[in-house]
């Protein structure tokens, strides 16, 4: 046995090769088996839903054995359910487009309840904002004259010092 001074590189270096091995040899046997059909290629052509017999090829695909039989072969008990059955179809459709009509007006009357209370909160907010501003405004101008005054005080003018305080009373 031969012993080398660094020999955990070669040591990983083996390990590496010992590894790859099967599994390129895994990956050599798998990319030359056809069997492995990739679905997503799959590009046969669709059935036409316009076309009664692909739509019967493709309920039978399904497992579906309906067909419907014309009006002369069935009995009048038959024709007679088959009326029952949708005029019950289309009174069910009624009654849903009045609950959705009567849904679509309430909904716009909310709707417009909700868009008058923002307008109204909007136009209180900017008044208060209008308010507030003046208010500002007429606090910096009285607190300007009463600077001015003390100024005038402080410099020795005696009628700035007897005057009253400036703003509102």
């Amino acid at each position: 046995m031969i012993a080398l001074r660094n020999s955990a590189p070669i040591g990983m270096v083996l390990t590496a090769a010992l590894l790859a091995a099967p599994l390129s040899a895994a990956a050599a046997g798998q990319a030359k088996s056809p069997a492995a059909a990739d679905p997503y290629r799959d590009q046969r052509a669709l059935p036409d839903p316009s076309d009664p017999a692909s739509r019967d090829a493709v309920l039978k695909a399904r497992g579906e054995a309906y067909h419907r039989a014309p009006d002369s072969q069935q009995s009048e008990a038959e024709m007679a359910e088959t009326r029952r059955l949708n005029d019950r179809i289309v009174a069910a459709n009624d009654a849903a487009d009045k609950a959705d009509a009567a849904a679509q007006l309430d909904y716009d009357a909310a709707l417009a309840r909700y868009q008058t209370e923002v307008r109204r909160n909007e136009e209180q907010a900017h008044a208060a904002a209008q308010a507030t501003r003046a208010a500002q405004e007429q606090y910096d101008r009285d607190y300007a004259a009463w600077r001015e005054q003390v100024r005038l005080c402080e410099s020795g003018v005696r009628s700035a010092c007897a005057a009253p305080t400036p703003g509102p009373r």
